[in-house]
Formats: C-alpha cells, structure tokens, sequence
C-alpha cells in the first residue's frame, strides 16, 4: 500500500496550498524483482518419499529359500523411491525398509510362508539308449530286462537288431530343476562315422517332474524329455558335426518302460526308453 505525505509549503490569501506525493516504498521494487529471479520449486515425483518415511526391518528365513520367498513377497512392498527388500543368503535374512504398513504386510506373508516344507519321495529314473541296425547279423547286445522292449520294436520298426549304447539310474524329486546327463558313445557303434573316428557327444534332460495319483495309479509326468547327439560325418576333407535328436513331454506310469523317442542317422536308428518308480 502506497504512503501518502503532506507538505504544507505557504499560506496565501487564506488558503492553504498542500502538496500530496505518493511514494511507493523503496523496498517493494527491489523485492519483486529479487522474487523474479528466484526459479519456481521443482516438484516432487509422486514416488518421493522423505526418508523419515520409512523404517526397517531384518527377517530371519528359517525353511524356505530366501530367494524364492523375495520373488512372492515384492509386491507387497510399497514400491516408492529408496524402499528396498534385499536377501544376504548366508545368513539366510530378507532385510526390509519401507513404510511400517508394508513391513507389517511383508511380516504377514513371510510368517505364513516360511513354513517346513512335507517331505517329497524320490524318483528313480532310468534310461537306456539302444542303436538299431538293419543288418540281421548286427550285434544283439543289451540287458535282460528290455527283452520286451526289444521284442516289440522288431515288430513295430523295420531294424532287425539291436545294441545299447549306453544306460544311467538317475534319482531326483518333483520339481522344475530336473535331471541332465552327458556323455561320449562309442564310435564302434556307428557305420558313418569318419575313420580315424571323432567323438560322438550326447546330451539328455528330465524336465518339469511331478507325480501324479489323481486317478488312483501312480505316475510320473515329465514337461519334457529331450535328447540330443552331435555325429561326425565325414565331408570331403573335413568333418562337420550333425545334431540329431528330439524333445516331446512324458507320462511314466510306475515301473513302466516307454519309448520316449526315437530319430535315424544314415542306417542306423536311435531309440531312448525311459522307466521311472517312486520310491517310499
């Protein structure tokens, strides 16, 4: 607000002549520029959080993985600027900081969750893989107890004979980890091969293993079985490495033996039986 100030200069034939000046104050001038020239505050993102904000929290994970734990529990943080849930796996923690109201939540879950875990029964996998020729003097030679298997694929496939290449027992448990093996073959085996013979590398997985019983009979399902072989074969002058192989699921019912799978390399054929028994 403007000051207004009176000066009586003279008095002349009675009358009073005032002069009235209207000075605005020195300061005012001088404090809207300086505000000018000060920048506007930068706003906040809606995730910022003073760091009063939080507190923090270190939670002992006696049963589970504290791994597998952090990927259920993530969400529940509140998922603001500077909260974090971190894992030391040593000494098996989930460190916590974030608002008391997430915490408690988190605190929730992981006494609901970090529960011993029921007993899982083994399973005992076993696979043996058979190299069939169509030569009728081939060697015959592979265990007593795939008779059966043998028998039937004389039946069913064109070879005339058969010889194992190689057979593992493998035990594992439910789960998404599985089972995997590698291995060289003999080269004996192979009419194709390149003389001097290269090595013949093999590779095999069980993945996705459960239990079934909901029918009554026990079975062992697999989300895939997958077999592969590098063969050598012999191009001219060099030797290039061919991959032969094939990937399907499973259902292995207790103690039966499956044909899983079976490919060809120039005469000879690969056939891969697989069994599988629950164990108490």
């Amino acid at each position: 607000m403007s000051s207004r100030i009176r000066f009586a200069t003279a008095t002349l034939a009675g009358l009073t002549l005032v002069t009235t000046l209207c000075l605005a104050p020195p300061t005012f001038a001088q404090a809207a520029r300086t505000a000018t020239a000060q920048p506007a505050p930068t706003a906040k993102s809606p995730d910022y959080v003073e760091e009063k904000g939080f507190k923090g929290k270190i939670f002992e994970i006696k049963y589970r993985d504290p791994y597998g734990l952090l990927q259920v529990i993530r969400p529940l943080g509140s998922g603001f600027k500077g909260a974090t849930i971190s894992v030391e796996q040593a000494f098996k923690t989930l460190t916590v900081r974030d608002f008391p109201e997430n915490i408690a939540a988190i605190e929730e879950a992981i006494n609901r969750l970090d529960k011993p875990e029921a007993p899982r029964p083994d399973i005992e996998f076993s696979i043996h893989v058979l190299i069939a020729s169509n030569s009728p003097s081939g060697l015959e030679d592979y265990p007593a107890d795939l008779g059966d298997v043998v028998k039937q694929l004389k039946s069913t496939l064109k070879y005339k004979s058969y010889a194992l290449m190689t057979s593992a027992i493998h035990h594992s448990k439910e789960g998404p980890s599985g089972v995997s093996n590698t291995g060289v073959a003999e080269s004996n085996l192979f009419s194709s091969v390149p003389t001097p013979p290269n090595p013949i590398f093999y590779e095999y997985s069980l993945e996705l293993i459960s239990i079934d019983s909901a029918s009554g009979t026990t079975s062992v399902q697999l989300g895939g079985f997958h077999f592969n072989m590098r063969v050598p074969l012999n191009m001219g002058n060099s030797v290039q490495y061919q991959n032969v192989g094939f990937r399907s699921p499973v259902s292995l019912r207790q103690g039966e033996k499956v044909v899983v799978g079976s490919t060809t390399m120039g005469d000879k054929g690969l056939i891969v039986v697989v069994s599988a028994k629950v164990l108490k």
